[in-house]
């Protein structure tokens, strides 16, 4: 298993990820509808495009890409979690939605249909490979020879203040792991503007665009939501299940977790800064 490629994304999004995700599904949703938003501006959807969507989570994107093509168009998102997976096929069926279909592949390592899409898009789903010039070389090939990838990755953990203050508050109680090596997968693997730049151009992208959009992030309706939340499924939730705390230790992290919080609590809910990259580029 160690030596799959993906192998570690694999099993976590398969895992205890996966399930604390899809228990979290309307929440998570609503609150990262407004980047998923800003990413299909910048992807320039068309009536009947076909699109494919990758890490497509629990599908209410795809479901709003395959809106957006029409009849005439069609939505095919993979995801390597059986969760997500299961969880957006019961979303397109009770809402009716036909131009669309779910695969659970691995858009590093699945055949792609070669020049199939019309657009490659993905809200927060491209960061996770561990090889993303292969990864993106794939997803080229996957493209029209006039197609165009649209994605949403996030900036660097200092220009998101739900990343860095909540670890503050964790590195008050315990030694935090040091942060994983800049090109390591997960959530801020492609925060470089630079970094991004070389991978697309290594698997043949041109006219590489790279914007930061800067926004609310909330955390939760109220406090014991947005707590949850950075306890679990943030990197200072990653932080306390690497050390392995016990529930004397986490009891106290989220006393002073809800503390600092207080501050950023309002009638909408629980919110503070986020930034994130919006990528765009053609194939060449």
């Amino acid at each position: 298993m160690a030596d799959k490629p993906n192998a570690g994304m694999d099993e976590f999004w398969n895992g205890e990820g996966g399930r604390n995700w899809v228990s979290r599904e309307d929440r998570l949703e609503a609150s990262l509808k407004i980047f998923g938003q800003q990413a299909i501006n910048a992807a320039g959807i068309a009536e009947n495009n076909r699109i494919l969507d990758i890490g497509f989570g629990c599908g209410d994107t795809s479901i709003d890409l395959a809106r957006l093509v029409g009849a005439g168009g069609h939505v095919h998102g993979v995801d390597i979690s059986t969760t997500m997976v299961d969880t957006a096929l019961q979303k397109a069926k009770k809402g009716a939605v036909e131009n669309i279909s779910f695969e659970c592949a691995d858009a590093q390592t699945s055949v792609l249909a070669h020049g199939e899409y019309d657009i490659v898009f993905s809200r927060f789903g491209v960061m996770f490979f561990d090889d993303p010039v292969t990864a993106f070389k794939n997803i080229y090939a996957g493209l029209k020879p006039t197609g165009r990838i649209a994605f949403m990755c996030w900036a660097g953990r200092q220009e998101n203040s739900w990343v860095r203050l909540p670890l503050q508050v964790v590195a008050k109680h315990l030694d935090l792991p040091p942060p994983p090596a800049p090109d390591a997968p997960g959530p801020f693997s492609l925060s470089d503007e630079n970094r991004v730049t070389g991978i697309l151009t290594e698997a043949g992208f041109s006219d590489i665009s790279v914007e930061m959009f800067r926004t609310p992030f909330v955390l939760g309706g109220d406090l014991a939501e947005a707590v949850s939340f950075l306890m679990e499924l943030s990197p200072s939730g990653g932080a306390i299940k690497q050390a392995e705390a016990d529930e004397e230790l986490r009891e106290a992290i989220a006393v002073d977790m809800a503390d600092m919080l207080k501050s950023h609590s309002s009638e909408r809910g629980v919110s503070m800064d986020a930034a994130a990259l919006i990528v765009t580029a053609n194939k060449a």
